[in-house]
C-alpha cells in the first residue's frame, strides 16, 4: 500500500466509481515512479480520466476493468495502445486525443462505444469500423490518414451521426457514406480530395457538410465549395447524380426491341417523348384488390385510399431501396405534416391476402407484429411499451419533448378504438400512424406494393399525399424504362432523354360496408401533370 497514490488509495477505500488523475503532480509521479498499476484493481471503475501528464504507454492491464465506459487519456505523450483496451466490452466513450498515437489496436470487441475521439495524433491508417454499431461520434481530425476507415459506411452503423476527419491527407471519399441514415455532420476539410461522390447527396440528414480546403478537380466545384454552404455542394452532386443515373439508363436502354421510330427523326419529336409516364391501370374486375370500410373506423381515421404499384426495381442503384424508406419518412415529415394529417404504408403486394378490411377495434383487440419484431402484440400494449420508452428517451436525453415515432403517440390519445388495416385472413397488417406489420414489409427484392394512405383530416388529403409519393418514386427511378422512347431519343442524340421512366400504377377500390363504392385511386382527377404524363389503360 506504500507505492499506492492516494487517489488511487481513497478511490478502493471508499468503492469509487471514478478516478481522475490530472496535471503536474501526477505528470511528476509517473516520471519518477511510472503509473500506478493499483489502478487497475479498481474493477468497480466505470470512468478513468487521466490527462495532461507525460504517459507514454497504457498498460494491458487495463482489461482488468471491466465495468470501465468512459476513458479519457487526453493530452499525454501515448505513441500506442496495447490490444487489450478491445476487451473493455462495456467501453461507450474513449478519447485518446492530442497524444502522439501512431498506431490503433484492433476496436471489434467496443460494440457499445458511442464516442470516439484520436484527434491530433499521428495516426497514417485506422482499424475498420463496422462491428461498432452502436457508434455516433467519431473524430479522427488532426492525424496523417491517407483515407477513412475500412467499413465507415457499413449500413449497420446507423447511429453514426458525427464524422470528423479535417486536416489529414485523405485522397478519397467513399460513396457509400450515404448508407449512414442518422449522419448529420461530415468533416473533411483540408485533406487531398480531388473528387466528391454524387452519392453524398443522398445523404438526407446531412446538415453540417465541410470540404473546404481540398482541391477538387472540378473547377466549379471548387468555386461552390469556397464560396457556399454545404447544402448548396450536396445540391450540386445530387444534379450529378441524376446526371449519372439518366446515363446509365441510357445505357441500359431496350436495344433488343425493334425501334418505332425512324432514324433521323426530328429532335421536336422526341421531345414529344421526353416525359416520364404514370402508367394508370384501371380496375381488374375479376382480380383487382377492393378495400372494405367498416363503420366502426368513420370517428376514428375515416379516409382512405389505396393503389399498386407495379414492376419496379429497388436493385437499379446502390442506395435506391434505401432512398425509397428516406423517401417516406421525408413525406412523413412534409406533406404529412409530421403524420398529423395523414400517414403513409407500403407492403410487399405478395404477402398480403385479399380482401381487405378497415376497421376501429379496442387496442386489446388489435394483434400485430410491429416491424422489424418478431412476435404478435396487442395495441394497447405496443403503444404502453413505445410510452414507456419515450418517457425514459426523454429523461436520459434531458428533453422536453419526443423524437422518432414516439412523436406520434398522442395521435392516439383518449381514443377508445385504434384503426387497423386486416387481410383476407383477418390478420392485422397496419396499424396507422404507428406501424405496419413485419409480415408483410417491403425489401430490395419487392417487385410490386400495395400502397395505403390513411387521413383524420379529408379525402383530398389523402390523394394530395398519394399523389406526391407517386410523383416522387417516377422522380428516383423505382420504375421502368421507356425503351421504344429511349431509342428513339438516342437516334437524334438525345442522350438525356433515354433515361425516361415509366410507373404501372393499378386502381384499387374503396368501398363501405354495404358494397357501395366510396372511392377508387387514382382516378381520372388525380395525377396532375407537371412533370410526367399520365397514361390510362
Amino acid at each position: 500500500m506504500a507505492d499506492m497514490w492516494p487517489e488511487v488509495a481513497t478511490a478502493k477505500e471508499e468503492n469509487r466509481r471514478e478516478l481522475n488523475l490530472h496535471g503536474p503532480e501526477i505528470s511528476e509521479r509517473i516520471e519518477k515512479r511510472g503509473f500506478d498499476k493499483h489502478v487497475f484493481d479498481l474493477v468497480g471503475l466505470n470512468y478513468l480520466d487521466v490527462r495532461k501528464t507525460c504517459m507514454t504507454e497504457l498498460s494491458v492491464s487495463v482489461s482488468k476493468l471491466v465495468n470501465l465506459n468512459t476513458l479519457i487519456l487526453h493530452n499525454n505523450r501515448l505513441t500506442t495502445l496495447p490490444e487489450s483496451v478491445g476487451d473493455l466490452k462495456k467501453l461507450k466513450l474513449l478519447d485518446v486525443s492530442s497524444n502522439k498515437i501512431e498506431s490503433f489496436p484492433n476496436l471489434d470487441g467496443l460494440t457499445e462505444l458511442q464516442s470516439l475521439n484520436a484527434s491530433g495524433n499521428q495516426l497514417s491508417e485506422f482499424p475498420g469500423v463496422s462491428t461498432l454499431t452502436n457508434l455516433h461520434i467519431l473524430n479522427l481530425s488532426h492525424n496523417e490518414l491517407q483515407a477513412l476507415p475500412d467499413g465507415i459506411g457499413d449500413d449497420k452503423l446507423e447511429y453514426l451521426a458525427q464524422i470528423l476527419a479535417d486536416n489529414n491527407a485523405i485522397t478519397q471519399v467513399p460513396d457509400d457514406l450515404a448508407n449512414l441514415v442518422r449522419l448529420h455532420t461530415l468533416d473533411l476539410s483540408f485533406n487531398k480530395i480531388t473528387e466528391l461522390p454524387s452519392q453524398l447527396s443522398e445523404c438526407q440528414k446531412l446538415k453540417e457538410f465541410n470540404v473546404k480546403g481540398n482541391k477538387f478537380k472540378d473547377r466549379k466545384l471548387t468555386k461552390l465549395v469556397e464560396q457556399s454552404h454545404g447544402k448548396s455542394v450536396l445540391n450540386f452532386l445530387g444534379v450529378q447524380l441524376q446526371k449519372e443515373q439518366a446515363s446509365e439508363m441510357g445505357k441500359k436502354g431496350g436495344k433488343d426491341k425493334k425501334k418505332k421510330k425512324k432514324k433521323g427523326g426530328s429532335k421536336d419529336e422526341v421531345e414529344e417523348l421526353a416525359k416520364d409516364i404514370i402508367d394508370v391501370l384501371h380496375f381488374p374486375s375479376e382480380t383487382g384488390i377492393t378495400v372494405q370500410v367498416k363503420p366502426a373506423v368513420i370517428s376514428v381515421r375515416p379516409y382512405f385510399v389505396c393503389c399498386i404499384v407495379r414492376k419496379l426495381n429497388f436493385k437499379k442503384s446502390l442506395n435506391m431501396f434505401k432512398r425509397f424508406i428516406t423517401l417516406q419518412t421525408r413525406l412523413h415529415d412534409t406533406i404529412c405534416e409530421k403524420r398529423q394529417t395523414a400517414t403513409i404504408a407500403t407492403h410487399d403486394l405478395k404477402l398480403v391476402k385479399p380482401e381487405l378490411v378497415y376497421d376501429a377495434r379496442s387496442p386489446q383487440a388489435i394483434r400485430v407484429v410491429p416491424l422489424f419484431k418478431s412476435s404478435e402484440v396487442t395495441a394497447a400494449k405496443l403503444v404502453s411499451d413505445l410510452r414507456k420508452e419515450a418517457d425514459e428517451v426523454r429523461k436520459e436525453k434531458k428533453r422536453n419533448t419526443f423524437s422518432g415515432i414516439h412523436k406520434y403517440l398522442d395521435l392516439l390519445k383518449d381514443k377508445a378504438h385504434y384503426p387497423c388495416l386486416l387481410d383476407g385472413d383477418g390478420h392485422v397488417i397496419s396499424f396507422p400512424p404507428i406501424t405496419n406489420s413485419d409480415k408483410t414489409k417491403i425489401s430490395q427484392d419487392t417487385t410490386d406494393i400495395l400502397v395505403e394512405v390513411t387521413s383524420s383530416s379529408s379525402l383530398d388529403v389523402c390523394k394530395k399525399v398519394a399523389d406526391e409519393l407517386l410523383r416522387e418514386m417516377l422522380v428516383m427511378g423505382v420504375g421502368t424504362p421507356v425503351e421504344e422512347a429511349a431509342e428513339a431519343a438516342a437516334d437524334v442524340g438525345e442522350g438525356d432523354a433515354a433515361a425516361i421512366q415509366k410507373l404501372v400504377v393499378e386502381q384499387v377500390r374503396v368501398i363501405d360496408h354495404e358494397g357501395g363504392l366510396k372511392v377508387v385511386y387514382p382516378s381520372r382527377t388525380d395525377l396532375p401533370l407537371d412533370i410526367y404524363e399520365v397514361s390510362r389503360e
